[in-house]
């Protein structure tokens, strides 16, 4: 498979954005490449081309005894014959120089992958803790509904005491008998406070 062709599985966000931006700038420099090599290659087979031109025709110069004028002609033509030759190499010169800015601009560096993972392991080890600590101070289900239930049974047993005495006490003296009472019980701490002179 060529280079990021693979199907690749991230398991979140982060990480799918920090695999695509190393698997992009890949396929951007193997496509890169490619054009280089065959930029160069026309490069070469111009230059080739032009050489033997050029020597053809410093040859036929020669042969005819061409005067130095007719070299010097040919030295001044070089430059001009040259531009075209190397405005390619500047153009995907500039274009690699500009790709690679990019490239450097938006590319993670294994430090800050590093540091990202670290602080990641960090904030999961934290996570962690605390989950635990929450674990750790909760109390069962089970064991809530276990007190929760002798709670209930506690309260009906004072209940039921409660309903054995009113009954006991109703069924020996009645709600008149218990005011009568009360009131003579009254009467007789009046008395005694009255006949006690301490005051």
């Amino acid at each position: 498979m060529p280079n990021g062709a693979e199907h690749r599985i991230y398991s979140d966000a982060l990480t799918a954005q920090l695999g695509e931006r190393v698997t992009n700038p890949g396929r951007r420099q193997s496509d890169l490449e490619g054009e280089m090599r065959s930029g160069f290659k026309q490069i070469e087979s111009s230059t080739a081309a032009m050489s033997s031109e050029m020597r053809s025709s410093v040859a036929a110069l020669l042969l005819r005894g061409a005067s130095l004028s007719g070299i010097a002609v040919a030295l001044s033509s070089c430059p001009i014959v040259g531009g075209p030759v190397d405005w390619p190499i500047q153009s995907a010169t500039t274009d690699l120089k500009g790709s690679i800015t990019i490239i450097t601009e938006k590319m993670v560096t294994q430090k800050e992958m590093e540091w990202r993972t670290n602080r990641g392991s960090e904030d999961r080890a934290r996570t962690e803790a605390a989950l635990k600590k929450l674990r750790d101070a909760q109390v069962p289900r089970e064991a809530l509904d276990r007190a929760w239930a002798n709670y209930d049974q506690r309260l009906q047993d004072q209940q039921h005491q409660i309903d054995e005495v009113k009954t006991a006490q109703g069924s020996v003296y009645g709600q008149r008998d218990i005011i009568l009472d009360l009131r003579e019980r009254l009467d007789r701490v009046e008395r005694q406070r009255i006949a006690s002179p301490s005051g």
